[in-house]
């Protein structure tokens, strides 16, 4: 199982900005040593997982994902109803809508819709966005029973901006508000400027999917209020809900 942690550390050094790297720079990211993470990375490759890339012989994600994501789409097709219920949600909203699942250190998109309008959020779509500081972590904290909460805040938690709440027990309020209310509000935690509204996608029994969002400036909504935004908000989270079954 060792062995599996430190390979799934190495890949999750790969983001949109870095996307190729070099053995010295993966090992160091990674905390490894260069021949552990040489056979790493070989296995991986055996595998088609990683690859080299041209002279420089620096590695990048290989195809293989590519493989496993078209099975995980073809039985579990959360990519493509993510991105329609997203579509459908920004038409509603003329803002940034995302939808996201959460992953080890916090939520990660699945799908992105930005508006045709000056002045909207932009999502990087390999950030992973913290459970703590954003309204779609806070959507799936509120899912979760108090003691699986606490277990996924404890502190440190980052400030991510001066804004960001980093006690663990007023996020847990925020997530009880957010379960007593089914959506949830966060200003400025992440980005300063930036508010959003996510709402939790649910089985029938309380199960969580997903997390769908909208992420708009600060000053417009506080300008219409974040009420404006639930219509549409939560008409796309039951959209999304149906279409996946739930």
């Amino acid at each position: 199982m060792k062995t599996v942690d430190k390979a799934m550390t190495l890949l999750s050094q790969f983001t949109a900005e870095r996307g190729a790297l070099g053995l010295s720079e993966l090992a160091r990211l990674a905390g490894l040593d260069k021949a552990a993470a040489h056979r790493l990375l070989a296995a991986l490759a055996r595998h088609g997982f990683v690859e080299q890339a041209g002279e420089s012989r620096k590695y990048r994600l290989g195809p293989g994902f590519l493989t496993l994501a078209r099975v995980r789409e073809a039985t579990a097709p959360l990519g493509r109803l993510a991105a329609a219920a997203a579509e459908a949600l920004t038409e509603a909203t003329g803002e940034t809508a995302h939808v996201s699942v959460p992953g080890p250190a916090g939520m990660i998109s699945v799908a992105i819709r930005l508006p045709h309008r000056a002045n909207v959020i932009n999502l990087d779509p390999a950030e992973t966005l913290p459970f703590h500081a954003t309204a779609s972590g806070l959507a799936w904290l509120s899912s979760l029973k108090p003691a699986d909460r606490a277990a996924r805040l404890r502190p440190p938690l980052a400030a991510v901006t001066a804004a960001t709440i980093t006690e663990p027990e007023a996020v847990a309020a925020a997530a009880e508000l957010a379960a007593a209310r089914g959506w949830a509000l966060c200003r400025d935690g992440y980005e300063i400027g930036v508010t959003g509204v996510a709402a939790p996608v649910l089985t029938p029994d309380g199960a969580f999917l997903a997390a769908i969002a909208v992420a708009a400036p600060s000053e417009r909504v506080e300008a219409q209020g974040a009420e404006a935004l639930l219509p549409a908000l939560l008409a796309a989270r039951d959209g999304l809900a149906r279409a996946l079954g739930a």
